[in-house]
């Protein structure tokens, strides 16, 4: 699109030339008003097309008691003080979290493996699986939306429910890594467990906004605090923030000012390939964790295990889909899922009984 400058001056052009004593007249009186008009539509146009997204800092909000630089470590070296937490609301996405629990085993995480489920969701095999991959499956109760669930998208309607991440300390968990199902780790994070912030994230990429101030909630580093809990169950009915985002949106009003914006290693959202090639290149071997943010190496939709026939068709989908540019990141999903299926098949035999 051309600079608005340029295109005044375009406009202008007619007027600028007619000689002085036209300029007097009515018809260039009415000349430079037509030009003024267009210029001025172009502007309204280019604001209409090119909006400007508002940042959580643009609104902000003091939601949070106070402003947290760093934490001293305390015992966070024990394995027991640290966690990485998963949540499966459904059957569907049994077996990417077994995946994902698989592949933290291989990295060699020292931390627990915790997943989050709602009461009478999960069914006993789907449980069962989930042990299989080294989760330890913690019942917790929904945190509904709120206002009703007006204006979510559908896919986030028990999303909520990821802030009682912040109840571990309960638990005697200092330090936790949450990681959604949809991702798959390639190399140890341990490092984040001894991170001094009580909270950070990666900077989010997605579609058209390209790169953004807002942070994805597909990974989160957080100090767990009941306190700090309460706080934002008290807060969420009035903070202001996009509801079909749902939890993500929240958090980033709640944690807007704070919080501590981690390397793109550890959140290696799919997004990425797509709008920056050469970034997704230079971070290809350095990667932590992987985000299957768009192409899904198994079906997006269900309520049912997807194994056999059905999850390869989904993989193969996968491979095609956006011309093929993730067919790598869909292999790695794919490999690791077979490796786990191969050296837990005697324990996923139990739960076929």
């Amino acid at each position: 699109m051309v600079s608005l400058p340029l295109a005044w001056n375009v406009l202008t052009l007619p007027y600028s030339r007619v000689s002085s004593r036209k300029r007097d007249s009515k018809d260039a009186w009415l000349l430079r008003g037509l030009a003024l008009a267009t210029f001025f539509n172009l502007v309204l146009l280019y604001k209409l097309y090119h909006p400007q997204t508002p940042t959580p800092l643009d609104d902000f909000q003091m939601l949070k008691p106070q402003f947290t630089s760093w934490i001293p470590i305390s015992n966070a070296s024990h394995p027991d003080s640290r966690a990485v937490v998963t949540a499966v609301y459904n059957d569907l996405y049994t077996i990417p979290a077994a995946t994902l629990g698989y592949s933290l085993r291989k990295a060699g995480t020292s931390a627990r493996l915790i997943l989050f489920h709602l009461p009478g969701r999960l069914s006993a095999r789907a449980l069962c699986i989930l042990r299989a991959a080294g989760w330890e499956p913690l019942e917790v109760e929904l945190i509904p939306a709120p206002h009703g669930g007006a204006g979510i998208d559908h896919r986030f309607g028990d999303t909520y429910t990821k802030l009682r991440l912040w109840t571990l300390d309960t638990l005697g968990i200092q330090r936790v890594v949450y990681l959604d199902a949809d991702t798959l780790v390639r190399r140890n994070f341990d490092e984040l467990f001894d991170l001094p912030f009580p909270f950070a994230a990666v900077p989010d990429v997605y579609g058209d906004s390209g790169f953004k101030l807002h942070f994805n909630t597909g990974v989160l580093v957080l100090h767990p605090s009941s306190a700090a809990f309460e706080t934002m169950r008290a807060q969420i009915a009035n903070a202001r923030f996009n509801p079909r985002e749902a939890d993500q949106a929240f958090l980033n009003v709640y944690f807007g000012a704070d919080a501590v914006r981690l390397p793109y290693v550890y959140n290696g959202n799919l997004a990425i390939r797509e709008r920056s090639p050469a970034l997704w290149d230079a971070l290809r071997d350095e990667l932590r964790i992987v985000h299957y943010t768009l192409p899904k190496p198994y079906p997006k939709e269900g309520k049912e295990i997807v194994e056999g026939a059905h999850l390869e068709r989904a993989i193969e989908r996968a491979r095609k889909d956006r011309g093929g540019v993730h067919v790598e990141a869909i292999e790695w999903w794919f490999t690791a899922y077979k490796e786990f299926r191969m050296q837990n098949r005697v324990a996923l035999r139990q739960c076929d009984v």
